[in-house]
């Protein structure tokens, strides 16, 4: 099996021949970038090894800095190197779907006796087996999700577990001891659920998301008192993250019915910080149906009482309250809060959320979401020159986000009339919010695509428009 690391580290490897190749040449970033025909974003993000780009943008460095097709050469060898990976991927995910095909018809297979499911996930070129009692999962109601990560439906098997979390199934349990372990597994489980998200996406998260509120419901009609209380507190915490993921999925209605589920358990619970930020939660969504009025009133009732919230919480609902406001058309305002945010900022590099919600809410971040507020106050050069700058630092670990800031830079591109420019950035987002399933992302780039559609002499529009269409068929 070909090392994930191995993948990551030949882009690495060929975004430094691309940044020794500039600077012999005597150019800067910003300097190549009009020669190319790409932002100097895109180039930060293609030398650092954050995107491996398109081969029309390594075609054209290779030109431009007379690389003798080295450029060229070094992208078509990492895409065959991603292929061969896919192709490993492919054979061992159809030797599950067979062996799990001669398990059901009751032949015996390697795997028919045994109690743990043994799953290993590679982040950052090291392997973590993670161990899940198979019997326990059955009794949480959660079979579907084992039969269908062995025939490699990712998508299928979120729904199903969807369905089966609401079915009341129920988790043996013989002492108070063993859960407080299962407790203790599921509460460590959602950093590195959140951690997931971050680096792949909600497609690859929300099935685990799922379930974990699986096994925390089959818990709860066992449970009574102060333990009840802790499991629907957890319950909550998960609940909160399934619509998060249901929302970048581009699923509102499931985004809604997981938000209720989680002010519910949070009501039972009294968890005040959870509430507040289910609440932050629902102006997301308002803001989503650009619903401007509620989106500014819920952002500040969430932090109505934030003493009692963690500080990157204040931070993450002051920056939803500035971007209600810079669609209400309040630039001093909006501006001001974004100020305010950075005195909660939070530190997180990692991803996992260990700083509590809001943990993402980075400097970087707040000034990257300024950007977006620039961009919805009609000052698209401003929201450029934000992004431009902020993107490159933004930590690996967060790529949706990028991917994310990418789609709304495509679009301050397009409303600054740098139309081949916007196209170029778009199409750079494309491939994270595809292979992550942050349709929301998706549907954003589609957006710009009427708007593209008279400029589609240029090239990197037509390639765009294409790409689209092909996804479409």
């Amino acid at each position: 099996m070909i090392d994930p690391e191995a993948i990551s580290e030949a882009r690495r490897t060929l975004g430094r021949q691309l940044a020794a190749r500039r600077e012999a040449a005597g150019y800067k970033q910003q300097e190549l970038a009009p020669l190319i025909h790409y932002g100097r974003s895109t180039i930060a993000s293609a030398e650092t090894g954050h995107s491996a780009c398109s081969r029309a943008f390594w075609a054209r460095c290779d030109s431009v800095l007379n690389a003798g097709g080295v450029l060229l050469r070094g992208y078509d060898e990492l895409g065959a190197l991603a292929r061969s990976q896919q192709a490993e991927v492919a054979r061992l995910m159809e030797q599950r779907r067979a062996a799990k095909v001669r398990q059901l018809a009751g032949q015996p297979g390697p795997d028919r006796a045994a109690d743990t499911v043994m799953l290993s996930v590679r982040i950052d070129g090291r392997e973590v087996i993670v161990p899940l009692d198979r019997r326990l999962l059955l009794q949480a109601g959660v079979g579907t999700f084992l039969e269908a990560f062995a025939l490699g439906s990712q998508t299928d098997t979120a729904e199903a577990i969807g369905e089966q979390s609401t079915r009341g199934s129920r988790v043996a349990v013989t002492s108070p001891t063993q859960v407080d372990e299962v407790l203790t597994h599921t509460r460590e489980q959602w950093h590195a659920l959140v951690r997931t998200d971050n680096l792949l996406g909600p497609r690859f998260a929300l099935a685990g998301v799922l379930t974990q509120i699986a096994i925390v419901e089959g818990l709860l009609a066992s449970l009574r008192d102060a333990p009840r209380r802790e499991a629907v507190r957890l319950g909550a915490q998960y609940a909160e993250s399934a619509a998060w993921l249901y929302e970048d999925s581009g699923n509102l209605a499931r985004a809604r019915y997981w938000t209720s589920r989680a002010m519910d358990w949070a009501h039972e619970a009294g968890d005040t910080r959870m509430l507040a930020w289910t609440v932050f939660r629902r102006s997301q969504q308002a803001t989503t149906t650009r619903d401007v009025a509620q989106a500014i009133g819920l952002a500040q009732a969430a932090r109505r009482d934030e003493e009692q919230l963690a500080t990157p919480t204040r931070a993450a609902i002051r920056v939803q309250e500035a971007y209600g406001l810079a669609l209400d058309g309040n630039e001093r305002r909006s501006q001001n809060l974004l100020d305010e945010a950075h005195t909660w900022a939070a530190s997180d590099t990692v991803g996992d959320a260990h700083e509590g919600h809001g943990s993402y809410c980075t400097p970087g971040h707040i000034e990257i979401q300024r950007a977006g507020c620039w961009l919805a106050l009609g000052q698209p050069k401003k929201a450029i020159r934000l992004y431009e700058r902020e993107l490159p630092n933004l930590p690996v670990v967060y790529q949706r986000n990028r991917a994310t800031a990418l789609s709304q830079l495509a679009v301050a591109y397009l409303k600054d009339g740098q139309v081949e420019q916007a196209a170029h950035t778009a199409h750079a987002a494309l491939p994270v919010a595809r292979s992550s399933g942050a349709g929301r992302i998706v549907g954003d780039i589609k957006g710009m695509s009427g708007e593209l559609v008279p400029h589609r002499s240029l090239p990197a529009v037509t390639a765009l428009l294409d790409d689209l269409r092909s996804e479409d068929a």
